[in-house]
């Protein structure tokens, strides 16, 4: 069991290619794809490593509760459900990108990777070069070859994670660097529509 989990949480695309067969994800975006997997194996591994549950549920609170209750008080407060997902639709790309996917891909490639590789008794090469591949196959799905690029990203994000063992060190760095690539993306489209 322990060596399907691990495969599925090294190559994420797996789940991937198997929500085009469910006809109600199929009309989804490859984007929300892509993050409902995360999520499916951020919990099956939760749920395999149970003495990390904590640090796990930690990371949700943190990243997800903010969210959470702020539409509760939004709602309570403006009472205007509809307006508020309006504001979230617009919007969601920048979650997504700046704080959902951060959060599941460092839990998933970095977190959980390493706990693996303890498990397998891999050394630090290896888990290195596992989080690396890992990484750069699973963004190979929605920004095709020039994911290559994430190579040094994944590799330094990595380092860091061995260095310190706090996976929040490198999910905020990943949610900058997002927000930075973000910020540069939407430069280039108002520049673009400014002639």
């Amino acid at each position: 069991m322990h060596n399907i989990l691990f495969l599925i949480t090294l190559f994420p695309g797996i789940l991937l290619l198997l929500t085009k067969w469910i006809p109600v994800l199929r009309r989804k975006s490859t984007f929300f794809q892509y993050l409902l997997c995360l999520f499916l194996i951020t919990i099956m591994n939760c749920l395999f490593f149970r003495q990390h549950l904590v640090v796990v549920f930690s990371l949700i609170c943190i990243f997800f509760l903010p969210f959470i209750l702020f539409f509760v008080e939004y709602i309570l407060v403006e009472r205007q459900w509809k307006k508020l997902l309006t504001i979230y639709k617009k919007n969601r790309i920048i979650i997504q990108s700046i704080v959902w996917f951060p959060v599941l891909e460092e839990i998933i490639f970095r977190f959980f990777i390493y706990q693996y590789c303890e498990l397998f008794d891999f050394n630090i090469i290896q888990y290195i070069l596992l989080a690396t591949f890992s990484f750069v196959i699973a963004h190979i799905f929605y920004q095709g070859v020039s994911s290559i690029v994430k190579i040094l990203f994944s590799v330094i994000l990595s380092i860091l994670f061995l260095l310190t063992l706090n996976i929040f060190v490198t999910i905020i760095i990943h949610c900058i660097f997002n927000f930075l690539v973000y910020i540069v993306r939407t430069s280039k489209y108002e520049n673009h529509h400014s002639w």
